[in-house]
């Protein structure tokens, strides 16, 4: 079942990692993005500016700082600016992502 509305098809997408696209909008000092996963991903360690995210379907395993926590349908999730993070989503997980400044130059974004 996807839990976003087809027209959410026509937001500017980006690859956010190898089969995990992502709709993305942009505005004044910041992004937000709608995803979600048909199969488990693991999102390899990184690190970028502030990040908020909720999930909204499923569970995120949130490797921050080294210290694992489990995200699951309506948590929310905060990522300082800087630390390293990586992540695993199981099959199906839905979730919204909110970055501070610009996570995906406009090149990115198709």
């Amino acid at each position: 079942m996807n839990v976003f509305p087809e027209w959410f098809k026509a937001f500017k997408q980006v690859e956010l990692w190898p089969g995990m696209d992502m709709a993305v909008l942009s505005g004044h000092r910041g992004q937000i993005g709608f995803a979600q996963v048909s199969e488990e991903t693991v999102v390899p360690e990184h690190t970028h500016d502030g990040q908020w995210g909720v999930v909204l379907e499923g569970e995120v395993e949130f490797t921050m700082g080294g210290e694992k926590k489990v995200y699951r349908k309506g948590d929310y999730y905060h990522i300082p600016s800087g630390v390293p993070h990586s992540a695993k989503l199981a099959a199906g997980t839905a979730f919204m992502d909110c970055w501070e400044n610009e996570r995906f130059p406009a090149d990115r974004l198709k």
